[in-house]
């Protein structure tokens, strides 16, 4: 029995150092996935409502492949729970021209679903399409949408975050 609780003290000694090396490696592997600017033909060009926000207009980003990419969200301010039109820009690229892109939408605090509205080329770089956004239960939600050419995850080189708020 000595043994035994001899074992178990141990263990509670070393559990708390296993549970920070895994959170760490597990943490490394998410920066090392998911954080922009990682460098290569992988980066993924991340336009945040600093830099631009999508509630006072379209937003153009420099795509690292070539050209310029513009999202553009109405109604403005985005508003949840109400039908958006997107409307997706890309100018100045080597002319291959997807026959569809997704606009993958994500909550950056907290996961809202699967949020994946198709849109289709209208026209030479250009897509629209339409989506509805949940409304979310805290007073505010910042979205991350990223541009998926042909629904390809591998192919996403530009992300546009916004903030979308409740109506009071």
């Amino acid at each position: 029995m000595a043994d035994l609780e001899s074992l178990a003290r141990g263990f509670n000694r070393l559990a708390p150092w296993l549970v920070a090396g895994l959170l760490l490696a597990a943490g490394w592997v998410a920066a090392d996935r998911y954080l922009a600017g990682g460098g290569g033909s992988d980066a993924v060009v991340v336009v945040t409502p600093e830099i631009c926000d999508l509630n006072e207009g379209a937003c153009a980003a420099q795509h690292p492949e070539g050209g310029q990419m513009t999202l553009e969200i109405t109604p403005r301010p985005v508003p949840m729970l109400r039908e958006l039109e997107l409307h997706l820009h890309h100018v100045g690229h080597d002319g291959r021209d997807p026959e569809w892109v997704e606009l993958d939408f994500a909550g950056v605090e907290m996961y809202m679903g699967f949020q994946r509205p198709r849109l289709e080329r209208v026209g030479p770089g250009e897509y629209a399409g339409t989506t509805t956004l949940p409304i979310c239960t805290t007073e505010a939600m910042t979205w991350a949408a990223t541009v998926l050419p042909e629904g390809d995850g591998d192919a996403a080189r530009v992300q546009y975050r916004f903030v979308t708020a409740r109506d009071h």
